[in-house]
């Protein structure tokens, strides 16, 4: 109910699909030895496709319990992406538009692009593309949720922000400029 237009959407990062997407994986990666150590990838394809699914627990919890007024919505990137996750944590007259140059795409993601031949905007409906949990913050609160999520271990990146009007996410930037 308190978020506003140009609150910050906080995005913590995952390098694996988690357990997202598996139907397209399996599509694009068929006939493909999952043994094989690709350099970007630095590990047997399939160690990078069956890592578990991380839990962002440990790291949000704390700060949900001391502060719970400074962080105003959740949205956990599973199956749906971006385009379905994101909404469903804003009131509805309100949106988000994504800078998708804001972190880097995790290899895995753009090699399934690749050998699947994914449009870039299924990719981002499909998987986590890199951000697996995404917390929404006024401006003046994003530093300190960001001190407290890199004492946690976690890496981070401001991704966005909140926008008035259609119930939607859009994203710019990265891939999208191409």
């Amino acid at each position: 109910k308190s978020i506003k237009e140009g609150d910050l959407l906080i995005g913590l990062a995952s390098d694996s699909p988690h357990t997202n997407g598996y139907s397209l994986i399996r599509t694009a990666f068929k006939g493909v030895d999952l043994n094989t150590v690709y350099p970007e990838l630095k590990a047997p394809l399939h160690e990078v496709l069956l890592k578990p699914h991380r839990s962002y627990l440990n790291a949000i919890y704390p700060i949900l319990q001391e502060h719970p007024e400074i962080v105003k919505a959740l949205a956990h990137i599973t199956g749906g992406g971006f385009y379905e996750n994101i909404p469903r944590a804003l009131p509805d007259h309100m949106g988000a538009e994504v800078n998708g140059a804001a972190w880097k795409i995790p290899p895995v993601f753009r090699l399934l692009q690749e050998w699947g031949n994914v449009d870039w905007t299924e990719m981002y409906r499909t998987f986590n593309m890199g951000i697996g949990m995404v917390l929404i913050a006024a401006p003046d609160e994003a530093e300190r949720i960001t001190a407290h999520l890199h004492a946690q271990g976690e890496t981070v990146h401001q991704i966005g922000h909140v926008t008035e009007g259609i119930h939607e996410v859009v994203i710019k930037g990265g891939v999208f400029d191409a």
